[in-house]
C-alpha cells in the first residue's frame, strides 16, 4: 500500500515539475530583451515651497468729498473709470458759494464805511478836546469805536477771503492716478463736508494680499523676495514681503501677508493670483520627467531588479523642479529605473544595460 502512495506521490511531482517547467519556458519565450539606458535613483536638494492664493489691492483707497455744501452740478466720472492726477471729478453749483461772497463783500463795505466815520469823529473830537469843549471821558469813547470798527474790518476781509478760498472746492480734483471703484452719489445730490461722493484706488503702490496658516506664519520674513503669478496676466511678478501682520483670524487660525508688487502695465487692483514662497531646503528623490509612464491614469516608472529584469511601479509625485520631479513615495535611493519610458516594455522583461548610460549613473 506504502509502495503505491509513494509511486503515486512521485508521478504528480513529475507531471508538477514538467508543468512548471513549461510555464518557464513559455514566459521565457514571452521576454523581450531591450536595450536602454537606466538612472540609479538619487537624492536631491529641493526648495521646500509654500503655495498660496490671494488678490491683488491697492494701499491707497480714497474717499473724495467735498469741503464745502452745495449740489452736485456734474461728476464727471464713471466706476471703472482711470483718473489722473489733478483731473476734474467733480463739479458743484456754486450759487451758495457766490452768495457767500457777495455778502461777505457787503460785510467788508460796511466795516469801511465804518472805520470812515469813525475816524473822521476822532479828528473832530480832538479838535474840541484841546480847545476844552468835551471831556476825556468822551474823546476815549470815540477812540475805542473807532478801535472797534477796524477790528470788525479786519473780521469782515478775512469771511471775504474765506468765501473766495470756497470757490476752489467747487471744482473737485484727483489728488492721485488710480481708478474710480465707487460712486455714492449723483447728480443733483447734495454734498456736504466729509460725505463721501466717489472712492478712488490708486494704481501706485499695488500689494498682493494672501493669507498663511499659523504654523508657517514664523517661516516668512519680511522683505523676502517671492514671485506672484497673475491669473488675468498669465505672468510672473516679482514682490517683496512688505507686512506680516500678526493677529490672525480666531475661526481660520490664519494670518494676512501683504506683499508688495513691482509696477506693471494691466496689472489692476482685484485680480486673483498665487505666490509661491520659499522655506528653506530639503532631500528628496528626484527623476527626469523622460522615466515616467502613464498607466491607468496613475504615472509611474520601471524598474529594474539584480536580475536585470523589468517591472511597472506607480509613484506619488511631487513638485516639477528645474531638476527634476520629486518622488514623495515609491522609490528608494539606489534603485535602477529606466531612463526613458517606453509603453512596448512589459512586466517581466529583460533589460541589456545600452552603452548610452550616461557616466555616474546606471
Amino acid at each position: 500500500m506504502y509502495k503505491k502512495i509513494t509511486c503515486l506521490l512521485i508521478t504528480v511531482f513529475l507531471i508538477v515539475g514538467c508543468q512548471d517547467k513549461k510555464i518557464k519556458a513559455i514566459q521565457a519565450s514571452k521576454q523581450k530583451i531591450w536595450t536602454l539606458s537606466t538612472l540609479s535613483v538619487q537624492e536631491k536638494r529641493l526648495p521646500i515651497n509654500l503655495k498660496s492664493i490671494g488678490s491683488v489691492v491697492s494701499d491707497q483707497r480714497i474717499d473724495v468729498s467735498s469741503r464745502a455744501t452745495g449740489y452736485i452740478k456734474n461728476i464727471l466720472v464713471l466706476e471703472g473709470d482711470n483718473v489722473a492726477k489733478g483731473q476734474i471729478l467733480i463739479a458743484l453749483d456754486g450759487f451758495d458759494v457766490e452768495g457767500a461772497i457777495q455778502q461777505a463783500k457787503a460785510s467788508v463795505n460796511t466795516a469801511k464805511l465804518a472805520v470812515h466815520d469813525a475816524d473822521i469823529d476822532v479828528e473832530r473830537y480832538q479838535d474840541l478836546f484841546k480847545k476844552g469843549s468835551i471831556s476825556e471821558n468822551n474823546m476815549r469813547k470815540t477812540q475805542l469805536y473807532r478801535d472797534s470798527a477796524n477790528d470788525a474790518l479786519v473780521a469782515a476781509n478775512t469771511a471775504l477771503s474765506i468765501a473766495k478760498s470756497q470757490r476752489q472746492y467747487i471744482q473737485i480734483l484727483s489728488e492721485v492716478d488710480g481708478v474710480v471703484v465707487d460712486r455714492y452719489l449723483r447728480k443733483g445730490a447734495l454734498a456736504t463736508p466729509g460725505k463721501p461722493i466717489l472712492t478712488i484706488e490708486s494704481s501706485q503702490g499695488l500689494f498682493f494680499d494672501t493669507y498663511v496658516a499659523e504654523s508657517q506664519i514664523s517661516r516668512i520674513k519680511k522683505g523676502s523676495r517671492v514671485a506672484v503669478f497673475i491669473d488675468a496676466l498669465n505672468e510672473k511678478i516679482e514682490g517683496t514681503v512688505a507686512r506680516v501682520v500678526s493677529s490672525g483670524d480666531s475661526t481660520t487660525r490664519r494670518y494676512k501677508v501683504k506683499i508688495a508688487l513691482k509696477n506693471r502695465e494691466g496689472l489692476l487692483s482685484g485680480m486673483f493670483g498665487r505666490v509661491n514662497f520659499v522655506l528653506g531646503k530639503k532631500s528628496s528623490v528626484v527623476i527626469p520627467s523622460s522615466a515616467l509612464i502613464e498607466r491607468g491614469g496613475l504615472q509611474g516608472v520601471f524598474v529594474v531588479n539584480d536580475q536585470n529584469e523589468v517591472y511597472f511601479r506607480w509613484l506619488n509625485l511631487g513638485a516639477e523642479t528645474k531638476e527634476g520631479i520629486e518622488v514623495r513615495a515609491g522609490l528608494a535611493v539606489n534603485e535602477k529605473i529606466v531612463l526613458q519610458g517606453n509603453k512596448q516594455i512589459r512586466e517581466g522583461d529583460i533589460l541589456k544595460k545600452s552603452p548610452l548610460t550616461e557616466t555616474g549613473n546606471e
